[in-house]
């Protein structure tokens, strides 16, 4: 009994530290880990005591299984008290999916390590079993090096089972698991941690057909893993606001930071962490209740991007960002993740840098690649890095690397034998005092306001110079790389260079050299770089590519895009790059005749000697300087080549998304060689404006068909008849049809088109067209035929303006000779989207009931100034319309009816027609609309129609509105005009007042 009694005041003392122990520290955030090792062992020698006690005593041979331990205790205070919309927002979202969506049994949680996933699940957690909409939520770390037997085992303890759980056999266990868990009704399975790939089964958790109750939540640092797992919904948890971080970090490091010194250190502090919660904590709790010298030597440190001084900021953060690094598979990626540290904090990093960069190095090997391979290299290493949260994407092509991880980057660099020296876009105006350069391998200094280079810098090791964008004419001294004999790779772009230093002839092993934006004089200098592999001399203003340029015998990549004042390529400096790949020179205008006997400056037929050319990119101004016959090899895969000058080009062209483009603009079609043709053909981006003669691309151009054309603009062609004149152009079975790849077709100004295709009507299919312009295209009657209506099943926006004899949008099956059955289930027009119809005199309706039924995403229906349109939905002729008792619009919501001067109501038909989604109506000066609709019209809601500048009605229903604005007779038509003008003249007003005071 003694000793029963010393096992009881044990148990009671453990339980009260125990809860102490859950009370954690730092507001919930951190779980004091070696007092929770050591309950957990001591909770174990305690039971087992206790156990021990009862078999001696009552001699029995087991106690009663122990009850189902409490639940997840939250894991942050501060989250469910403070203002964290970004957390609150996502938690919703999440609950949302698991409560409401039945058929999602897998959701995946990701981001960057540290940002707050376990944190959110467990509050999320906590939150679906405390209102009983999951019972049990049960929770198991999986860890870098998974252990199918804990995790097993870490469940059965969360569902209270640990005692009956099978203690050698994974098979046996994910049996009894399975078995328990199919008991439950409805039960949530958090996964935390999770690196790669696991098996559901092997584990014990059914899902899916086999168990409709059961939910699974995994958290990871990859999104790759959770498209792995099979997730249905994934979401992605990103850094906090500025608001947030603040007031996180506020409330962690205590009333020090708002005192009148403290406070702008603070601020900039808690800014530096990047909204990175494992950062404001582990930053805020080291500095709370310290002076302002240790404030300010914190902001000082990490402003260097060395904040390893600061408490914890290694052991905690730093750490947990290398189990990510060190996730990251091979040495290729980890380098080129080391390498995005050099560029400034928040910079913008271009991808297409980064290849160039990458070729130079050769960081990955040095091998015999071609510049593409080695683009889809690193596009490949960037998405891996990117999946892992190391590297944020930023848009087209760009990515960002958080500044915590930046710093981290910096850090860990030298343990993989990556020198850095990083001062960048720090507002230096001297190049950086150091005693010796000599170990380094990468040095950047970019986005400074440095002037001058220092002279006789020995940097034996150096690989990587970045000094762009220090744009103050920056001075070389002649000897400045004369120490440098390893560079490889040297960025001066944007730094208003006036004249290269005689030292550059030292760097015999660069291999990447940026001069973009430069005002450079004699580049003589740079035919003396013989391994030079990458030269970008982008936007320099430069007038010359001289003679010494035929000696760069390796050189892949050339970049003479948008130099403006270029008047001179020696003749023969072309054909010497054997090796070149890829030509950008979308700003020389000099080409030569190929007739002319000068011979100083290039022509056209030098670009047949570059065999291994894939990307071109290049200006000719008239068609009269090109050969007849000019051969491209087959394997020019990327191309963006203009003829003729056309300003609309320049606007129109920097999508990047399209491989081959080309504008071919005021030409005869006579002079459109073969060699463009086969160009032509294989084009996906094509603009063809102002060519005398063309009365069809198929019969003019391609008689073959474009069938990788994705995007067609056609503008003030004004012979054109037929875009495809399919009269000879027979499609073998299995072929593609013309034009099935198009996603995009503008057709303006274009006085005698009169239909689409001609001829057999099978040839043609819009499968892929996404949006469709039309603009003065005054001898089109009809648009889309029947045939070609079924093929639209991507159409998502429809523009029209100014067809003068346009009556028909979507053909009506009566004017083929042929029946089509619109009965069948098809797709057509179903992703149809916004529809925008502008002074279209002859248009007399818009739809039949069929069509209506397929327009199950359409959103937006604009109609504006369109003269003799009657009603908006029309019966088809034959059509029954007793067979018809409703329509519906379920997706409309915005609908504007305006100068419809004939129309009397939006459909004559008796049935119904709902509009579930409509909320803003428009009805303008449309003087003979009696009423909506002659059937019930349903719009539940619409509560106002705006009839006039900013004039709203409402009558109960809609078509009490529209019949009592048809009584008062209101006179729109005059008040409405006056109002726009009036507003135009005050804007005139404005603008001169403003401009008088420039």
């Amino acid at each position: 009994m003694a000793e029963a009694d010393n096992i009881s005041a044990k148990a009671k003392r453990f339980l009260e530290d125990e809860d102490k122990a859950n009370k954690r520290c730092l507001k919930g955030w951190c779980i004091n880990l070696r007092q929770h090792y050591r309950f957990s062992k001591e909770a174990k020698k305690q039971t087992l005591a206790i156990s021990n006690q009862l078999q001696e005593a009552a001699k029995i041979e087991s106690v009663s299984i122990p009850a189902p331990p409490s639940g997840i205790i939250s894991s942050s205070e501060v989250f469910s008290s403070g203002p964290f919309e970004s957390r609150n927002s996502i938690k919703k979202e999440i609950v949302k999916a698991l409560v409401d969506d039945d058929g999602v049994y897998i959701i995946g949680i990701c981001g960057m390590g540290g940002v707050g996933k376990t944190t959110l699940v467990k509050e999320m957690g906590k939150q679906l079993k405390d209102e009983k909409i999951y019972d049990p939520v049960v929770m198991a770390v999986v860890s870098q090096t998974p252990s199918i037997m804990r995790i097993q085992g870490e469940i059965a303890d969360m569902l209270g089972v640990t005692a009956s759980l099978p203690a050698n056999s994974e098979i046996e266990r994910a049996s009894f698991l399975s078995g328990r868990i199919m008991e439950k009704k409805r039960i949530l399975v958090i996964l935390d941690d999770v690196w790669r790939k696991i098996k559901l089964d092997d584990i014990g958790i059914p899902f899916g057909e086999s168990h409709r109750g059961c939910k699974i939540v995994i958290t990871s640092r990859s999104i790759n893993v959770c498209d792995q797992m099979n997730c249905q919904k994934k979401f992605i948890v990103e850094t906090l606001s500025k608001q947030e971080s603040w007031a996180l970090f506020k409330e962690l490091a205590g009333t020090i930071v708002e005192t009148t010194d403290i406070n702008p250190i603070a601020r900039d502090v808690a800014a530096k962490c990047g909204g990175l919660p494992i950062a404001i904590v582990t930053v805020a709790g080291a500095l709370k209740g310290k002076n302002k010298h240790v404030w300010s030597n914190a902001a000082r440190q990490l402003q260097k991007s060395n904040p390893t001084s600061i408490q914890g900021m290694e052991g905690i953060v730093f750490s947990s960002l290398e189990l990510s690094f060190n996730y990251l598979e091979n040495v290729e990626s980890k380098s080129l993740f080391l390498f995005c540290s050099l560029f400034p904090e928040d910079y913008s990093i271009s991808v297409e840098d980064l290849v160039r960069y990458w070729m130079g190095l050769r960081w990955f090997g040095d091998t015999d690649e071609t510049t593409e391979d080695a683009r889809d290299r690193v596009h490949a290493i960037v998405n891996t890095i990117t999946s892992y949260f190391l590297l944020i994407d930023d848009g087209e092509e760009h990515v960002k690397m958080h500044d915590v991880v930046r710093d981290f980057a910096i850090t860990i660099a030298p343990k993989y034998n990556r020198k850095f020296m990083v001062k960048a876009g720090i507002g230096l105006k001297e190049w950086p005092n150091k005693d010796t350069f000599e170990d380094f391998t990468c040095i950047s200094l970019m986005a400074n306001y440095i002037r001058e280079l220092p002279s006789g810098l020995e940097c034996p090791k150096l690989q990587a110079l970045l000094l762009q964008n220090n744009n103050f004419q920056l001075v070389v001294p002649s000897n400045f790389f004369q120490g440098m004999k390893n560079l490889s790779v040297l960025d001066l772009s944007q730094t208003e260079l006036l004249s290269l230093p005689e030292s550059l002839s030292f760097l015999s092993t660069i291999k990447t050299l940026n001069l973009s934006g430069c005002k450079l004089g004699d580049l003589s200098v740079i035919g003396s770089l013989s391994k030079l592999e990458i030269l970008s001399l982008f936007k320099s203003s430069i007038q010359e590519i001289p003679a010494s340029f035929s000696q760069l015998s390796n050189l892949k990549l050339l970049d003479l895009n948008n130099c403006k004042e270029l008047t001179l390529i020696t003749c023969g400096v072309i054909p010497s790059l054997k090796k070149l790949e890829e030509l950008y020179i979308n700003g020389f205008r000099q080409w030569e005749y190929e007739s002319e006997n000068l011979k100083s400056n290039a022509n056209l037929v030098e670009l047949e000697a570059l065999s291994r050319l894939t990307h071109l990119e290049i200006f000719i101004s008239n068609l009269d300087l090109s050969p007849k016959l000019l051969v491209f090899q087959n394997n020019l895969s990327n191309f963006k080549l203009r003829i003729g000058y056309s300003e609309y080009f320049d606007a129109s062209m920097d999508e990047s998304r399209y491989s081959r483009n080309m504008l071919v603009s005021q030409t005869n079609i006579s002079k459109i060689y073969d060699w463009v043709k086969g160009l032509l053909k294989r084009t996906e981006r094509l603009f063809l404006e102002e060519i005398a003669n063309l009365e069809s691309i198929s019969h003019n151009l391609v008689e073959e068909g474009f069938n990788e054309l994705k995007y067609l603009d056609i503008t003030s062609c004004k012979s054109l008849v037929y875009i495809f004149d399919c009269k000879d152009i027979k499609i073998a079975e299995g072929e593609a049809k013309l034009l099935s790849s198009l996603e995009y077709l503008k057709l303006a100004f274009l006085p005698e088109l009169s239909h689409i295709r001609n001829g057999d009507h099978q040839s043609v299919s819009l499968c892929s067209l996404k949006r469709v312009e039309l603009w003065s295209c005054d001898k089109l009657i009809k648009l889309f035929s029947p045939t070609l209506l079924q093929s639209l099943i991507c159409l998502e926006k429809i523009y029209i303006k100014d067809c003068n004899n346009l009556e028909e949008i979507f053909e009506k099956k009566e004017s083929l000779d042929e029946e089509l059955d619109h009965t069948i289930t098809s797709p057509s027009l179903g992703n149809l989207t916004s529809i925008q119809i502008i002074r279209c005199p002859k248009l007399k309706n818009l739809f039949t009931p069929s069509i209506v039924k397929c327009l199950v995403k359409l959103k937006s229906l604009q109609i504006w100034r369109c003269s003799t349109i009657e009603e908006i939905v029309t019966n088809e002729k034959g059509e029954k319309e007793a067979s018809i008792e409703r329509i519906v619009f379920p997706s409309l919501y915005d609908m504007s009816l305006g100068g419809l001067g004939s129309l009397t109501c939006f459909s004559s038909g008796s049935y119904t027609i709902e509009y579930p989604a409509l909320e803003i109506l428009r009805i303008y000066r449309c003087g003979k609309m009696k009423t909506f609709g002659y059937g019930e019209q349903v719009a539940p809601k619409l509560n106002k129609v705006v009839v006039g500048w900013n004039k709203e009605r409402w009558n109960s229903n809609l078509n009490a509105t529209v019949q009592e604005l048809f009584n008062e007779q209101e006179d729109e038509e005059e008040e409405f005009p006056m109002k726009v003008i009036e507003m135009s003249m005050l804007e005139i007003v404005i603008i001169w007042f403003v401009l008088s005071f420039l």
